[in-house]
């Protein structure tokens, strides 16, 4: 007999290499913003709008995913989803102009809306009772794949051309495929789901609090989508110039660095984050971690070029270490409804802080970029501050869990 307070390591690594999938083909676009801000001559808001239109699909939509996976639990739409992303992404390459990039854009970000919701569901119910590590090893695996892929990208489309974007599609379907055969198989248990009018009043009980975390979480991201967006366009000019590796000038691709060195470090708070949310709890891991990384932040964009990755890294942990306390803290809130909570957080609060770019952008363009990124540290500065009013981590409703068929 299965035990349920087991930690089944192979299937939370599956997950995790689902979400590094995922996430690798997500984070197509920021290296490519750079290109297509020469291609299309765009201006700050209309790069901030392509990261904005692939947020709104990509995450925003994540709850009706979730209330899906919760009423059905059907695995297909997580193993859709990684080959669904993977080939859109890859497609952007041939879009015609730049509505056409738009609109393309925004189709494949569903791929990501189909995955994060099914997948982050299962997490917990393969994670035993060490769920604090197995959805931060799932969390890692996302950011893993996402800090990997402008390395990836800009050495692809420097050498091959953008064109050659479409020979890194069989990778994703393959993966797609080995989602559906060997994830777990969630059994829903018809008297712990809720229909949509008992969804809603499970919401009324905790409205308060959720609000408070969902605000916490939509800052965050606006956060980290703004530095996603940014960093690449801020540091593609008048920086790391004259640097060179292994013999090789790195000046044209000192931005693809910065970024991949920023979202690896995601990947790294993470971990770290979830561990330290097991031993101490989720508050106190994210209050704490998102007040010091602002100044941080800060430094790295004002000090010398030698000191902008070492500061970006601890910046990026920091950022991040709080991810998987804030998804857990929503599924304690939401027992009956993990796959909702995980579409709330890791979707819907995701894409509403994605949204919000476009204000960054706009203000990049009327103020200056380092104005946007002061804008950015201060909204950081924000979120710590409201994430202090969050609940102890003492709030939970008991709930059956779902059964998972072996």
């Amino acid at each position: 007999m299965k035990n349920d307070n087991a930690f089944d390591s192979f299937r939370v690594m599956l997950l995790a290499l689902g979400h590094f999938t995922v996430d690798v083909y997500a984070n197509l676009l920021p290296p490519l913003l750079p290109v297509f801000y020469i291609m299309y001559s765009l201006n700050d808001t209309a790069i901030s709008l392509l990261t904005a239109v692939f947020s709104v699909t990509s995450t925003l939509i994540q709850p009706v995913f979730g209330y899906i996976a919760d009423k059905y639990g059907k695995k297909w739409i997580a193993a859709l989803g990684v080959a669904w992303v993977s080939v859109g992404m890859c497609l952007l390459g041939e879009a015609p102009g730049y509505m056409a990039l738009v609109i393309m854009v925004g189709l494949a970000g569903i791929g990501s809306s189909m995955y994060h919701p099914q997948a982050s569901a299962m997490v917990p119910k393969v994670s035993g009772n060490r769920k604090g590590l197995g959805m931060s090893l799932f969390m890692a695996g996302g950011n893993i794949g996402y800090s990997l892929m402008p390395l990836i990208a800009v050495i692809i489309v420097a050498v091959f051309g953008v064109h050659s974007l479409i020979w890194l599609i069989p990778p994703g379907v393959i993966v797609g495929l080995l989602i559906y055969l060997y994830a777990p198989r969630m059994d829903v248990d018809r008297q712990s789901t809720l229909d949509l009018r008992t969804l809603f009043g499970s919401f009324r009980e905790v409205k308060g609090p959720l609000t408070t975390l969902l605000t916490v979480v939509s800052l965050r991201a606006w956060v980290c989508m703004g530095m996603i967006t940014f960093i690449p366009i801020y540091f593609m000019h008048s920086h790391f110039e004259g640097w060179a590796l292994f013999g090789h000038d790195i000046a044209g691709i000192g931005y693809a660095i910065t970024l991949f060195l920023f979202i690896l470090a995601d990947a790294v708070g993470g971990i770290i984050g979830g561990w330290a949310a097991d031993r101490w709890g989720n508050k106190k891991v994210t209050v704490p971690t998102l007040l010091a990384a602002a100044p941080v932040l800060f430094l790295a964009f004002v000090v010398p070029d030698i000191l902008v990755w070492p500061l970006i890294v601890l910046a990026g942990g920091l950022v991040y270490a709080s991810i998987s306390p804030t998804t857990l803290l929503a599924q304690e809130m939401l027992p009956r409804s993990q796959g909702m909570a995980g579409g709330l957080t890791l979707g819907f609060a995701n894409g509403i802080g994605g949204l919000l770019v476009l204000v960054t952008g706009v203000i990049s363009d009327y103020l200056g970029r380092f104005d946007a990124i002061l804008s950015l540290i201060l909204i950081l500065v924000i979120a710590g501050l409201i994430a202090a009013m969050l609940p102890g981590d003492k709030l939970k409703v008991e709930a059956p869990a779902p059964m998972i068929k072996q």
